[in-house]
């Protein structure tokens, strides 16, 4: 992916096409919004627990000296702590984007400037990153509400692949194969799931309705003999205000981050 500077310097040189082109760029990639301003308590209480203490909050301190909570967090997430305001800006922009008063041409710019802000974090950060799966499938389901499921096949099949038994990963995108049909093609990435994270309860409720038997499904082992070790079934990263369709499965509440 090219970087903001990257993107600028393939365009025009003429002001007008070079203005079209930036808006083009933008509706098809996001790109990483400025500072959040005006962020209430509400909103705040609402974003991950470390966002308060990320760098442009005021808490944070600096990377040479930072303040008491950012070098608890670094120690937590190591020094893409750094860049996470902008995957917080992008939490407080995702909220904004959901309320119901958004008109829809406001929900469409709040979104692409969210997913360019977690794009910023992914390219700022080492392929170990522990957040990296929860990016990747908050894309995905912004993607979706963009109207772009080939970015969020990608998307979520990027959170599958960095760990295999992050369940998000595989719902997120089995719901949307199940609302447009594609049963079969659902019911085997569902499988998958189930067998990196047997105990995935949405993955269960979704196996089961379509028509599945969760019980049946053998785990699959990590390297060195052992069953993989499950891990928390995660509850939606999108703030979606309509609720899920029956055949999705489980009920989930608003996002929560680790």
């Amino acid at each position: 992916m090219f970087s903001d500077a990257n993107r600028s310097r393939h365009l025009p040189d003429h002001p007008v096409v070079r203005l079209a082109c930036v808006i083009a760029l933008w509706s098809l990639t996001g790109v990483a919004s400025a500072q959040v301003k005006n962020v209430t308590a509400a909103e705040m209480a609402a974003a991950p627990s470390y966002c308060p203490y990320t760098a442009s909050h005021g808490r944070s301190g600096t990377p040479g000296a930072p303040s008491a909570e950012a070098k608890r967090w670094v120690a937590i997430l190591g020094p893409t702590f750094w860049h996470l305001h902008h995957y917080c800006w992008g939490k407080l922009n995702l909220q904004r984007a959901m309320r119901s008063s958004t008109t829809e041409q406001e929900r469409q710019f709040l979104l692409g400037t969210v997913v360019g802000d977690y794009w910023y974090v992914i390219r700022n950060s080492n392929r170990d990153f522990i957040l990296l799966p929860e990016i990747y499938a908050g894309i995905g389901e912004i993607e979706l509400r963009r109207g772009r499921p080939p970015e969020a096949s990608r998307a979520f099949a990027e959170a599958r692949a960095l760990k295999p038994d992050y369940s998000p990963g595989y719902s997120h995108w089995a719901e949307h194969l199940i609302r447009s049909g594609q049963k079969a093609e659902a019911k085997q990435l569902v499988r998958t799931g189930l067998e990196y994270n047997p105990d995935a309860k949405t993955l269960r409720e979704q196996y089961h309705l379509l028509g599945g038997n969760p019980s049946e499904i053998v785990p699959r082992e990590k390297d060195g003999g052992k069953r993989a070790e499950p891990i928390d079934d995660g509850e939606s990263l999108m703030l979606f205000e309509e609720s899920e369709p029956e055949a999705a499965g489980a009920s989930r509440r608003s996002a929560t981050t680790p």
